[in-house]
């Protein structure tokens, strides 16, 4: 069935939705927006009943993994840790686990379901960002990680299910360039160390492109003259190799963001710096990549990057984490003063000491918010991520916490600033309230940290990779609520997981706005499904997807409490 190609259904449409209505949701119609002429193929399934009663909480589940160090003492650059992701690799419809390390193994933790994970040791260590992607199109997601002391290591994926994390095959873990389900591919010519990277078509093309950054701080004090190999560069995807373009030769990157800021559909790239280096934003142009200046204020230290539209007016807001304390309890400003004496605002600087929270304004300008809707502080912040936890709607937003280093440190005990991860909830109108009864607010030392499903019952779960502390997942049992999951596919394109694509669900309770991202919050490589929560009572009414390429597809009453596959033929 097709339906009317813009957002205003006629009476087909509307007599459609009725219909649907009267029949509890069995049919679903699929259509086309302007610039495609593809109907794309739907598939649905409910979301799997909980095995457990709801209890307004997050309940831990700690993994057998622990980011370590070198040695007994946690010094500057160690603590900053390492990263995660979280993607379906096996194809088997349950996401699984990447954790990175850095004086320890990295492991792939497979998903059996029911918060249960087989863990598989990867040969290598000492990596911060992660990625899992499609590459080189082939429809099955490649592991890329950002390793400290050399370029990135591409792990290929077979392709070959029986494979993955076979126990008989564990000997060969010694093999460098083999591990069971994976190859280690050489060609990728990517010759600048990484700290942080992320993946979308860039040029229009179809195919991924990547943009890496560096944090030269922590590779010039290991060999001081190793400024070739940093700064921020664009690999554009040829097809054949990946060809580099530097947009800056230097470069203190925690945060990476693809994200489209002057709202002309196409993904702009914005660096986010350490050591009072400002950020640095290009907007993509005909001619290629300009840099531009469109923020009044930014974070001194970009600690992480978070994009939702958390007033569901269709426009996503961008959160970036900065340090400031949240508690301001005499003991915790004791605590921070050895590191505040030296942390002092600049006159007539653009750079600020806090969170900063962008919103989008005319002109493609935008103003810093966080202090009016009360994300301002949230204590030494390392990955932020928004997502609805409580599906009411609305986007919360969840932030971990914590630092150790001897020379910043060394009057606490044990060289840790221990501070509790925060959450916090909407209350829909944009506006943030730390929620404490949640469960979340550990204190293990997080580092990377992302939102997903993790056992398929519609809710996100979320996973953290602390730093001496075991990795933890926090299962969400909170009540409430209802949900919707789409995973999309693009078999035919060297975009199979379709990393760009805007979606946008129409509700009887209001209209919500996601985007498919690789990587964002802090060294974190982000789940292709998207999630949608809303009122139990609400009833979805159209998905529209905007693909990366500009052509778009609708759906008619997409059932509650399931999770669609759509999957573009062309």
């Amino acid at each position: 069935m097709k339906m009317s190609p813009m957002l205003r259904p006629g009476r087909a449409l509307l007599f459609v939705i009725s219909l649907c209505l009267l029949t509890l949701g069995a049919c679903i119609p699929v259509g086309t927006l302007p610039g495609s002429s593809d109907v794309p193929s739907v598939t649905q399934r409910p979301h799997l009943a909980s095995a457990h009663p709801c209890v307004n909480r997050f309940i831990p589940h700690p993994l057998d993994h622990v980011t370590s160090i070198d040695g007994d003492v946690v010094r500057t650059y160690d603590s900053n840790g390492a990263g995660l992701a979280v993607n379906d690799l096996d194809r088997d419809g349950d996401l699984d686990l990447v954790l990175a390390n850095l004086a320890g193994p990295n492991a792939i933790f497979w998903n059996d379901g029911g918060f249960n994970f087989r863990k598989q040791t990867l040969p290598h260590g000492q990596t911060r960002g992660v990625s899992t992607v499609d590459i080189d199109g082939d429809g099955w997601l490649d592991i890329v990680f950002a390793h400290r002391q050399t370029r990135p290591l591409v792990w290929m994926n077979n392709a070959e299910p029986a494979q993955f994390g076979r126990e008989e095959e564990a000997a060969q873990q010694n093999d460098f360039n083999q591990i069971p389900g994976f190859t280690r591919l050489e060609w990728f010519a990517a010759n600048q160390k990484a700290y942080t990277f992320a993946w979308a078509d860039l040029d229009g093309d179809i195919d991924l492109d990547m943009v890496l950054a560096t944090y030269q701080s922590e590779y010039t004090r290991v060999n001081p003259t190793d400024l070739a190999n940093g700064g921020v560069v664009y690999y554009e995807n040829t097809g054949t190799d990946f060809v580099a373009a530097h947009l800056s030769p230097k470069s203190q990157a925690l945060a990476l963001l693809l994200v489209d800021l002057n709202q002309d559909g196409r993904l702009d790239i914005w660096v986010g710096h350490d050591f009072l280096m400002p950020d640095q934003v290009w907007l993509r142009s005909e001619t290629g990549w300009q840099e531009a200046a469109p923020f009044g204020e930014t974070a001194q230290n970009t600690m992480s990057f978070a994009a939702g539209d958390v007033d569901n007016d269709g426009r996503e807001e961008i959160f970036a984490a900065d340090m400031k304390p949240f508690e301001e309890s005499e003991a915790m400003m004791v605590a921070w003063s050895p590191l505040m004496e030296t942390m002092v605002d600049m006159e007539d600087d653009t750079q600020i000491i806090e969170n900063v929270l962008q919103v989008p304004g005319p002109a493609g300008r935008y103003a810093n918010e966080a202090g009016a809707r009360g994300l301002q502080a949230s204590g030494w912040s390392w990955s932020a991520q928004f997502g609805d936890l409580d599906q009411d709607g609305f986007v919360d937003l969840y932030v971990v916490n914590g630092m150790a280093a001897e020379e910043m440190f060394g009057h606490l005990p044990g060289d840790e600033l221990v501070e509790e991860n925060l959450a916090f909830r909407n209350d829909g109108q944009g506006h943030f309230q730390p929620e404490l009864g949640w469960g979340l607010n550990t204190t293990d030392g997080g580092r990377s940290m992302v939102m997903a499903d993790l056992d398929g019952d519609g809710d996100l779960d979320i996973a953290v990779n602390n730093l001496l502390a075991p990795a933890v997942l926090f299962e969400n049992r909170l009540c409430g609520g209802n949900s919707l999951t789409v995973d999309l596919a693009w078999p035919h394109s060297k975009n199979t997981h379709a990393i760009g694509a805007q979606l946008t669900l129409h509700t009887t309770s209001g209209m919500q706005v996601r985007t498919i991202r690789s990587n964002g919050g802090y060294l974190t490589g982000e789940p292709s499904q998207v999630h949608f929560g809303f009122p139990a009572g609400s009833l979805p009414l159209l998905l529209e997807i905007r693909w990366p390429d500009g052509a778009g597809s609708a759906i008619a009453m997409p059932n509650r409490g399931t999770r669609l596959t759509v999957e573009r033929s062309e």
